[in-house]
């Protein structure tokens, strides 16, 4: 029996949903003799460690991007890491005792972590002779944070060669490193039945279609973006992605209403892949996740006013390569959308673009390389 254990930490949705990805890849590949677990780290913490964990994360992000910025930064300083790594790493150790003896006690042959927490947690572990399990940490950005560096680490899965290459400049053997891409669920990597999705959702297949996700938290300008999508041409429409902010899907209806918009709002739904697939372009936030499911969809985005940090250079990526359009706030995405509504050459471009760089069947590489290491 070759037993692997899939781990993240839910700070923000992302590192959830890459190996979520990972194990439905499994269940789709039934390979012999794989017991596959998945779980989250943050549930073999104390409670209070957990909850301050992920709100942490959210209030600095939502409300103090720029000192989330500012931190992300400083804390990839090698002097500063160099100094704040030992504090780090003796508070996730003094915090993580069940994760711990959840993982001595179970003895995976083989973990794949999306979360540098439980990367380092486990590398601790290995560096301690305390089990003999295979770490694969998958970096879940197009950027590499001092964080993610886990000596310990069997192998680093990354979104590109770019990001090989800041590893290898941080001292990593090239030789561990594998260019597979951000897992994301396999049904992104499948072509699906464009007309079945167009009317299933009561949507038309003759106007250009703008989608709009807020993110897991629905989090972002999109009552703004909304107000710019009512200044455009009328033969469009819109889909409004909220996530699980309930209070915004109010706040939108009501403006469908005032604005008299031709738009279709929803809370948090587990199909986005149908959208993405009948859909032209995609306004969004540049997390890695997003980013890795709108490449593997050939959807070109539109992106506003990233944060520092990792959704900055998620989506510089996307800028070097030609897949997306970065502005810098509402004024100027009027004229982004109209230059792309009425450009679809340039649309054709980008979309060639997407198509040199995605990865699209990186969850079912990593569970075949975790398989056979």
């Amino acid at each position: 029996m070759r037993k692997i254990l899939v781990v993240y930490a839910t700070a923000g949705i992302g590192h959830k949903k890459a190996s979520i990805a990972v194990k439905k890849a499994y269940e789709e590949m039934n390979l012999p003799d794989a017991e596959v677990t998945l779980i989250d780290a943050l549930d073999y913490t104390n409670d209070f460690f957990r909850w301050s964990y992920l709100q942490a994360y959210l209030l600095m992000v939502n409300k103090l991007p720029t000192f989330w910025g500012l931190s992300y930064y400083l804390t990839d300083n090698p002097f500063i890491d160099l100094f704040v790594s030992g504090i780090r790493r003796l508070n996730n150790w003094a915090n993580s005792k069940k994760l711990v003896k959840y993982i001595i006690d179970t003895k995976p042959d083989v973990i794949i972590s999306t979360h540098f927490f439980a990367s380092e947690v486990i590398a601790d572990l290995k560096d301690k002779k305390a089990i003999n399990s295979k770490l694969i940490t998958v970096i879940t950005d197009y950027r590499v944070h001092a964080w993610w560096i886990a000596n310990g680490t069997d192998t680093y899965i990354v979104a590109s060669d770019e990001v090989k290459r800041e590893l290898e400049a941080r001292k990593i053997d090239p030789s561990i490193i594998k260019v597979m891409g951000i897992p994301i669920e396999p049904i992104f990597s499948k072509q699906l039945d464009r007309s079945a999705i167009f009317r299933s959702t009561g949507l038309r297949d003759d106007v250009f279609t703008i989608l709009v996700i807020g993110g897991g938290f629905g989090v972002g300008p999109i009552e703004g973006i909304a107000g710019v999508v009512a200044q455009l041409r009328k033969n469009l429409q819109t889909v409004v992605v909220c996530g699980r902010n309930e209070e915004l899907v109010k706040k939108m209806q009501k403006l469908k209403e005032e604005l008299k918009l031709n738009m279709k709002i929803t809370g948090f739904i587990d199909n986005v892949y149908e959208y993405m697939e009948i859909s032209d372009v995609l306004i969004s936030k540049s997390g890695g996740i997003t980013v890795s499911e709108s490449l593997a969809k050939n959807i070109p985005m539109i992106i506003i006013s990233p944060i520092l940090g990792q959704e900055t250079a998620n989506c510089n990526f996307l800028i070097k390569n030609g897949a997306a359009v970065k502005v810098s706030g509402l004024e100027e995405l009027r004229s982004a959308l109209e230059d792309l509504i009425g450009n679809p050459v340039k649309m054709d471009r980008m979309k060639e673009s997407i198509k040199r760089i995605r990865k699209p069947n990186a969850a079912y590489d990593v569970a075949k390389l975790a398989y056979e290491l």
